[in-house]
């Protein structure tokens, strides 16, 4: 692959994060509500699942990926089944108390809530699937190319989400307001539940 089909791939990527989605809706919120690092924390995890799919689609495995649909199909419904929960508990917490560090998810906890926002949904494979041909034939790979391909659009995915992070910093600025902080804290529970029903439902 030339530096011009590269750029190319990176800038459709761009085209992609920044589409709106449960995802970067998710990204936004915490933001928001907890700061850009929370926020960052989210988006990496949520570039960890993308690229988990990616991965396995850069490797032709769809049909093993057919293969184990149905234990696709329980991890699915697990990690939408958390998600509603966090979202639940969110929707519910009566103290918002900003900046406060008992009140945040620690980065490993937001890394794997990211993880599950994009690891328990298999249609990002059939996704890569289609979208990875309009530039590189999948058959023709090599291991040089698909790590290429891999930094390429992880790098282009975690930058497009970051500019999501630097929007929701921005929105931080109204949760000085009690009511304002209650508003973004229920939304950002509703947020949550709706990506796990979304996921649930896929």
């Amino acid at each position: 692959m030339d530096i011009s089909t590269f750029a190319s791939l990176a800038l459709a990527t761009l085209v992609f994060v920044l589409s709106p989605g449960p995802a970067n809706l998710a990204v936004l919120v915490t933001s928001a509500r907890d700061g850009f690092r929370s926020g960052f924390f989210l988006a990496i995890g949520e570039v960890i699942g993308a690229l988990f799919y990616l991965v396995i689609a850069l490797f032709s495995l769809s049909a093993l990926a057919h293969v184990l649909g149905p234990v696709m199909t329980y991890i699915k419904l697990g990690g939408a089944l958390y998600l509603i929960y966090l979202g639940y508990k969110q929707f519910t917490h009566k103290t918002v108390v900003m900046n406060n560090p008992d009140h945040k998810r620690t980065p490993i906890k937001q890394i794997m809530v990211g993880f599950l926002i994009n690891g328990t949904n298999p249609k990002l494979v059939v996704f890569y699937l289609s979208f990875l041909p309009l530039f590189v034939e999948l058959e023709n790979l090599t291991p040089l190319i698909s790590t290429q391909i891999v930094l390429t659009v992880g790098l282009t995915l975690l930058s497009g989400i970051s500019l999501v992070c630097l929007m929701g910093q921005q929105l931080k600025k109204l949760m000085v307001h009690t009511k304002n902080a209650q508003r973004i804290n229920r939304i950002s529970g509703l947020v949550m539940m709706g990506v796990g029903v979304s996921i649930a439902r896929s």
